[in-house]
């Protein structure tokens, strides 16, 4: 699929970049899991390079936002766009901090000074919103207006475990004051990259496997949306050969492959592939052998 790169395109492409934290991560994990629970029935593989299935999703995404009204029109509503959308942003940053990034430390936490000074704009909204909600409560508001004095990461790391539990604790008090669920996942944010722990330990991850088994997991469900989201514009757009070509492109066929199954020790690549198959690197140490 080819599209010219305006200015209107790269603002789409913009849309589908890779989360920045384990907190953002987590929470598109948590929308799209029931969906993804439901359709994905077998994890599948990559079976070319990565890098090219998820530019191949990023060329759909840009036709289905282009004809956005001729889909909805049809039945595929700004719902799954943004699911579709949020799929790839999911691939996007499995394939960063599960494959090379948990080699070459894609994902870095901020230094001390940084985390610090991060979170200074944060506390003291956070302040304003506990002096007002609790202006009876003197000795309650004051916890709201902690601040680290001492400048160092075991302060910080406690300051903001206490205040994201206040904060989950008086939520229903501090929402008439202007809390926000945004502001609730903010603080989050900072205690989590306060804490300084790995991106798979915060993630809940015990291994490299386990991690990429959950991008493969990722992968499989953005591309089962790729399917469904090439087949909603190839309907919307039956009677318009240019836009129906557009979405014809999107084949996805080398995407992704089944699993061998694995008896005893790990098997050779050469010992597994078909006759004439080479191995294809797919960006994450390790060959991928097509069907």
């Amino acid at each position: 699929m080819v599209f010219e790169l305006t200015d209107e395109t790269r603002a789409m492409l913009e849309e589908t970049k890779r989360v920045d934290t384990p907190a953002e991560f987590q929470a598109l994990m948590s929308d799209a899991t029931p969906e993804m629970d439901r359709v994905v029935t077998e994890v599948l593989a990559p079976s070319q390079p990565v890098s090219e299935t998820l530019t191949e999703l990023q060329d759909l995404y840009v036709a289905v936002r282009t004809y956005s009204t001729d889909l909805a029109a049809k039945n595929y509503g700004a719902d799954r766009v943004e699911r579709f959308k949020n799929a790839i942003r999911l691939g996007q940053t499995a394939v960063t901090w599960f494959a090379e990034g948990a080699k070459a430390g894609s994902f870095r936490n901020r230094t001390i000074e940084e985390t610090v000074a991060a979170s200074r704009q944060w506390r003291g909204r956070l302040s304003a919103i506990g002096g007002a909600a609790f202006w009876a409560q003197p000795s309650l508001a004051e916890l709201f207006s902690d601040v680290n004095s001492s400048q160092t990461l075991d302060e910080e790391k406690a300051d903001l475990e206490m205040l994201t539990g206040l904060v989950k604790k008086h939520r229903a008090a501090l929402e008439p004051y202007g809390l926000t669920a945004e502001f609730v996942l903010e603080g989050e944010k900072l205690r989590d990259e306060a804490s300084g722990r790995d991106v798979l330990a915060v993630l809940g991850l015990r291994s490299e496997a386990e991690a990429r088994d959950l991008r493969n997991r990722v992968l499989t469900y953005a591309v089962w949306l790729g399917h469904e989201a090439r087949m909603a514009g190839i309907n919307a757009c039956y009677e318009d050969a240019p836009k129906r070509r557009r979405f014809e492109a999107a084949s996805f066929r080398n995407a992704l492959r089944r699993l061998r199954s694995k008896r005893g020790s790990k098997a050779d690549p050469k010992d597994i592939a078909p006759p004439g198959a080479t191995p294809i690197d797919t960006g994450d140490g390790g060959p991928f052998l097509p069907e």
